[in-house]
């Protein structure tokens, strides 16, 4: 469905950010990139939604072709229009209006009848009831577990044909982040939704996903499926926990050494 192919993004016309990434999305299966603060992985999202252009990046190099079309520099109302759909990092809503307001604002990213809008919205309470109980409630004052159920529930409304989460997890307590990826989970197996997620909760994104990346300063550094990456000595060692050696304090940790692979 998505293939981003060698690109790199600058900023400012002189800040090399994306340094030649390369990505595919199946349909119908959830994708995961992950990596640490800085990486680029947010950047990666926001070259593909054409976010960059508003924040003076441009994909200066490479293709992005979605549903066989390309799509690099397009403005991000023109990919929203083709389908996709990306929920930012801190959930970004309308905090003075309400619940079912912001519903209805996610609802305008897409055309549609009010029929299809009114059944949208009745699947986003059948996977979100708390929302339902709570549509009448000022965003603002809702709990940040229902802010993230009411951000994917605006994504949603829009019927997106590929669905981008960035962070869902971010200042979330482990319950809750976990109540949101099982929700997720839910999305792709009942309704085929394809999502590519990024997530620092890398042990999480592994376990969600069918395939996964690796990012690191700028560049994809590994990738495979998602059982074979949560085997590998690497991905287990910088990302999920120390392989084979008992846990230490960050202090106590001067330096790491990737493996030769990794610098190739």
């Amino acid at each position: 469905m998505l293939t981003v192919n060698n690109i790199e993004v600058i900023y400012w016309g002189s800040i090399l950010v994306l340094k030649g990434v390369s990505l595919s999305v199946a349909k119908g299966k959830i994708t995961a990139l992950i990596g640490a603060n800085g990486a680029g992985k947010t950047t990666t999202l926001k070259a593909i939604t054409g976010l960059v252009r508003l924040e003076r990046g441009e994909v200066t190099r490479g293709t992005i072709e979605f549903a066989g079309r390309r799509i690099e520099n397009k403005l991000p109302e023109e990919t929203a229009r083709a389908g996709i759909v990306m929920v930012r990092e801190g959930r970004r809503l309308f905090e003075e209006l309400t619940a079912e307001e912001n519903l209805l604002v996610g609802a305008a990213l897409r055309a549609g009848t009010g029929g299809a809008r009114l059944a949208r919205r009745a699947l986003v309470y059948q996977y979100f009831p708390r929302l339902q109980d709570r549509r009448k409630t000022r965003a603002g004052y809702l709990s940040g577990g229902e802010q993230q159920m009411l951000a994917i529930g605006c994504a949603m409304m829009a019927d997106p044909t590929l669905l981008l989460l960035d962070e869902p997890s971010l200042g979330l307590a482990p319950l809750v982040a976990r109540e949101i990826f099982g929700l997720i989970h839910r999305l792709n197996a009942d309704e085929r939704m394809t999502i590519l997620l990024v997530e620092q909760n890398a042990k999480m994104a592994l376990q969600l996903a069918s395939y996964g990346y690796v990012m690191e300063n700028g560049k994809i550094v590994l990738d495979g499926p998602t059982e074979k990456l949560r085997a590998d000595a690497d991905v287990e060692e910088f990302y999920l926990g120390i392989r084979g050696a008992e846990r230490r304090r960050f202090t106590e940790v001067k330096s790491y050494k990737r493996r030769k692979r990794w610098l190739a």
